[in-house]
């Protein structure tokens, strides 16, 4: 049947109700008003759930593009007007500001001045391809494929250690390293509470595995933002605007870029760990499928980003320790890029610092515009967790506890790494009882073991 064919019965066919005996009925605006008030207000002023560090999305909002090379001056002028309104509940006046602020920012100017604009950043996967090391006859490398009785044991020990950072790291990110020190000393030496696997960043993972498990090699972008709309009710920061885009009808890679001002934020980096497990020891088919789930939601260095992290999983099925996988994931990051820049400046101070610490400080001057939930001070942390850990995953989460930032994501991200190489100890896996809890519709409770043969069988196929 034809739209308006739906709506012309629709419409003929109804009939009144006896309005004498049934009023006007207007609750639902009250409810939609309540409901936006309680999101604008989060926006303005929240905590991160498990380690209750504040956050002001709108600020941070303004952050993220200046860090992109645009003038946003225009934008912080309504900064303390709105968060006056915030305090005084001027929820009319709230919505006014914000809607400047977001204004203000698609008209911001580009600051020619801005650093940022040294850089390449190639949006295309050929271009991006291209511009990596690997890609290059000198460069280009075969690694040995994983033995297929190894395949699911070593990809429980890739979620094993994954989940074992974000549970390590949820009750500590959004905070800098010293006040962690400060906070919690020695006890940053295993879990400060009792661990809990409710994370975020896997959710979208296993939207990622719904749809590689449907479509196989014939995996798109599309595919993915489809298991996104379908499973995740939910995003913040880049993911919120994605989810947005891709309800009205806007595909990847403009699902990722339109009206997104946090399209460089970890993100991306936060969930392509998924990627290396279906594609072990091909870093290049890694970095292809997680280019396609970095888009739904980032671009450029975001997407760069997501790649890398791709890379480090996939390349620790075939290397020999951590210091390897970082030395052999540089020949994926493209050349030229503010991200490969950053990697490159970190890479030099880890190898020249005896101690993380020192080499941590020695950048703080390259970090300190960047919000603690961008891609470069993260993608930094992982570097020093990975350098220094001695392939020790619980040493590699004390380092990033001593990093601060995003703690959570960076000690996902590590541990994957770590429990591909090595199997995890019993210390930080016994707590979960092989048991994952998550939002996901369907997906609530499931076992780690089952999670990794489902990966597995996924793998082979891909």
């Amino acid at each position: 049947m034809r739209a308006w064919e739906h709506e012309r019965q629709r419409y003929t066919q109804s009939r009144p109700p006896d309005l004498t005996e049934e009023p006007s009925d207007w609750s639902g605006i009250n409810a939609i008003r309540d409901i936006r008030r309680g999101q604008l207000k989060t926006f303005w002023y929240s905590r991160v759930p498990g380690s209750r560090a504040p956050e002001c999305l709108y600020v941070a909002m303004i952050q993220a593009w200046f860090n992109r090379g645009y003038d946003v001056t225009a934008a912080e002028q309504f900064i303390e007007p709105a968060l006056e309104a915030l305090e005084q509940d001027r929820f009319g006046d709230l919505e006014t500001l914000s809607g400047r602020i977001q204004r203000a920012l698609l008209q911001a100017p580009v600051d020619p001045d801005h650093p940022v604009h040294r850089f390449r950043r190639p949006t295309d996967w050929d271009d991006i391809r291209r511009g990596m090391p690997a890609a290059s006859g000198d460069a280009s490398k075969e690694y040995p494929a994983t033995a297929p009785e190894e395949l699911e044991s070593r990809i429980l020990g890739g979620w094993q250690g994954q989940i074992a950072g974000g549970s390590f790291g949820t009750a500590l990110e959004g905070y800098t390293g010293d006040t962690l020190r400060s906070t919690y000393g020695d006890r940053m030496n295993g879990y400060i509470r009792e661990p809990e696997t409710l994370n975020d960043d896997i959710t979208f993972e296993l939207a990622l595995l719904q749809a590689a498990d449907a479509r196989g090699a014939d995996l798109r972008a599309v595919d993915i933002a489809d298991m996104w709309l379908k499973y995740i009710p939910f995003g913040w920061s880049a993911e919120f605007f994605a989810l947005e885009n891709l309800r009205r009808g806007f595909s990847p890679p403009e699902s990722g870029t339109l009206g997104n001002f946090f399209s460089e934020w970890i993100g991306a980096q936060m969930r392509t760990m998924a990627c290396g497990y279906l594609a072990p020891g091909n870093p290049m088919k890694a970095a292809e499928i997680a280019f396609m789930d970095s888009i739904v939601s980032h671009e450029a260095n975001g997407v760069y980003a997501g790649i890398h992290s791709a890379v480090l999983s996939s390349l620790a099925f075939v290397c020999r320790d951590a210091r390897e996988v970082l030395a052999e994931s540089r020949n994926y990051i493209p050349d030229e890029t503010e991200f490969s820049h950053l990697f490159d400046l970190t890479l030099d101070s880890v190898r020249t610092h005896d101690n993380h610490i020192d080499s941590w400080d020695s950048l703080q001057d390259h970090m300190k515009t960047y919000n603690w939930v961008h891609a470069y001070p993260n993608m930094m942390a992982v570097v020093h967790g990975l350098w220094y850990c001695g392939d020790d995953i619980g040493r590699a989460f004390r380092i990033l506890g001593d990093c601060g930032a995003d703690v959570d994501c960076n000690a996902g991200e590590a541990g994957s790494v770590l429990g591909i190489l090595n199997p995890v100890p019993p210390y930080w896996t016994e707590p979960f009882n092989d048991v994952l809890e998550t939002y996901v519709p369907g997906m609530e409770r499931l076992k780690i073991s089952e999670l990794a043969s489902w990966t597995a069988r996924i793998a082979a196929r891909m």
